[in-house]
């Protein structure tokens, strides 16, 4: 998920900023394609992203809501379709701002709600990423040991406060997010970061809770349930203990599903904050660096799109619950405890 603000982003949305002494981007040339694809191609293309995320999440949400029996990887599941769901809701916000050229009509106040629930969603969704990773793993590796924990009643405050504490990390957003008016006129909702200073501050900062702080216990959660599923599988087959076809096509389908929950995350939310960070060394930024920087853009909104498809696709409990109203079957702890259920 992407924030509005970066510096660069005012640059590029002001036309009195470019080339006033004569040097640095190259004339008129490099400002139309940067208009064009800020007013124009960026907008449709994200829009077209929120339009279908919108679909996917209520089609999850919906599906969760009408379970007989709600697991806890139901509440994980269902609070990152409900940050999708924010996410795509205030996007049209943006998306207006971006069509015109970068003037915001909305007023101050709503600038910093939609600037901090932006900005909050990013450390939410990759919170509650976290926390999913980390049941996940004490559901497949431990699952007797710590069963009195993984309550569906503590989960959900789990996830309570993890928006909580989200709400609380975004406090530079609800402090700096303000309509910035600039010498040509133009009105733009942004953060207002006045010193290099600041913006190397919150650069660091952001990048760091939204993405290389989560990253590398999600990597190591899922890591270690691969190498535990694995091996187990290896034992069994050893023992004849069962039959080896199904149990290995189950183990096979969730190491698709974990590669893929990982690479969407990476592709679609690492090269933001990398660029993010490389924006920082960057004194006038090149078309090439736009360009990237727009596909960044791009990719981030995509995750919000992508991720209730990768449920439906690679969970047949899913999309079976999709198309079929639960019945009551057995106690939801014993179905929690499955590997089968979940995936």
């Amino acid at each position: 998920m992407v924030e509005l603000e970066p510096v660069v982003w005012n640059f590029t949305l002001n036309g009195s900023h470019t080339n006033e002494s004569g040097s640095g981007y190259p004339s008129d040339e490099f400002y139309n394609i940067v208009h064009l694809t800020e007013t124009k191609i960026l907008p449709a293309f994200v829009g077209f992203l929120c339009s279908a995320g919108l679909v996917g999440n209520v089609l999850v949400l919906v599906t969760i809501l009408r379970s007989a029996k709600k697991t806890v990887p139901d509440v994980y599941v269902g609070n990152l379709a409900v940050a999708d769901l924010v996410h795509v809701t205030v996007m049209p916000f943006l998306i207006h701002q971006w069509a015109r050229g970068g003037h915001w009509v909305f007023g101050s106040t709503l600038c910093t709600i939609i600037s901090s629930l932006d900005n909050c969603n990013q450390v939410a969704c990759a919170a509650v990423m976290t926390a999913m990773s980390l049941d996940r793993y004490l559901a497949l590796v431990h699952p007797f040991r710590l069963l009195s924990l993984r309550t569906r009643s503590r989960t959900i405050r789990i996830n309570l406060f993890v928006w909580a504490a989200s709400l609380i990390m975004v406090l530079p957003a609800w402090i700096h997010s303000k309509v910035i008016l600039f010498r040509d006129g133009l009105e733009s909702c942004s953060l207002n970061l006045v010193s290099p200073k600041e913006v190397l501050w919150y650069t660091v900062y952001q990048t760091t809770t939204s993405f290389f702080l989560p990253l590398p216990l999600i990597l190591i959660c899922y890591i270690l349930i691969l190498c535990y599923t694995w091996r187990m599988y290896g034992k069994n087959k050893k023992a004849h203990r069962y039959c080896t076809n199904l149990p290995r096509e189950r183990i096979v389908r969730l190491t698709k599903m974990v590669l893929v929950l990982v690479a969407v995350f990476l592709v679609s939310v690492g090269p933001y904050h990398v660029l993010q960070l490389v924006n920082l060394s960057v004194p006038r930024p090149s078309l090439a660096y736009h360009t990237c920087y727009y596909l960044s853009v791009c990719l981030s909104y995509a995750a919000s799109s992508i991720n209730p498809f990768i449920y439906i696709l690679f969970s047949g409990h899913f999309r079976h619950r999709l198309v079929c109203r639960d019945t009551p079957s057995m106690p939801s702890v014993e179905r929690e405890i499955q590997p089968r259920s979940s995936f």
